[in-house]
């Protein structure tokens, strides 16, 4: 049905045949689906890693295993949370007319906002601590050698830049306290990523900072260094 409702506004609009924007539609969603797989099954083995070393509340649910050592909490734990950031997508925003409607997928462009920014984040804390902490930082068999000096800060411009530009409004009644405002528009990523790290931050200096000492160790010493030898 929405294949057939797309198709039909593209080919209204002279872009391209019915039939052939219904494939192009059809590998569009394919790609979707299978990414939000990934990130579904990524994001459940991370939370359950950092379950098991205690680093994320309600870490003793979170880590079990099922009979089949499926840590099922986590799954479930991921997948809720994440149609709750996409509910917004039931709202339908059009920034056309009522006679010639233009449909935009706010919810879309957000939660994919907050996916990217998420990821890169991520990226930017280690490249950000072996830039600050110079020859202290203990580099591992991979690195970009003496190059970091100049490197890693471009990066971390890089990712900052871009994390920026992704926060911003998509159209002008995103904007706040515009005249056109209104909440159905907005670019809510920064809601959700900046919302995220002020409670991380509040649980770290509230509870966490006082018994997180580190992932816990699970594999025989003897062993880590056999595989570094």
């Amino acid at each position: 049905m929405v294949f057939g409702r797309l198709s039909n506004v593209s080919a209204q609009c002279g872009r391209t045949p019915a039939n052939w924007a219904t494939f192009v539609l059809f590998i569009s969603a394919s790609a979707q689906f299978f990414c939000a797989t990934s990130c579904m099954t990524s994001a459940s083995r991370m939370t359950f890693a950092f379950s098991r070393d205690g680093a994320i509340p309600g870490s003793n649910v979170l880590k079990k295993l099922n009979h089949n050592r499926v840590p099922v909490n986590s799954v479930m734990m991921v997948a809720i949370a994440s149609a709750i950031v996409t509910l917004p997508a039931l709202i339908e925003v059009n920034i056309g007319t009522a006679d010639a409607p233009l449909i935009i997928p706010v919810a879309f462009y957000a939660v994919t906002s907050i996916a990217v920014i998420g990821l890169y984040l991520a990226f930017a804390i280690p490249i950000f601590l072996r830039w600050r902490n110079g020859s202290r930082f203990d580099v591992g068999s991979w690195n970009n050698g003496a190059k970091y000096k100049w490197m890693n800060p471009i990066a971390v411009a890089e990712i900052v830049i871009v994390s920026l530009y992704l926060m911003m409004p998509f159209v002008p009644g995103a904007v706040p306290f515009s005249k056109d405002f209104e909440w159905k528009f907005v670019n809510y990523a920064p809601i959700v990523t900046v919302g995220a790290l002020i409670l991380l931050v509040i649980w770290w200096n509230v509870s966490a900072k006082k018994w997180f000492t580190g992932p816990k160790n699970t594999i025989d010493p003897a062993v880590v260094e056999a595989f570094d030898a």
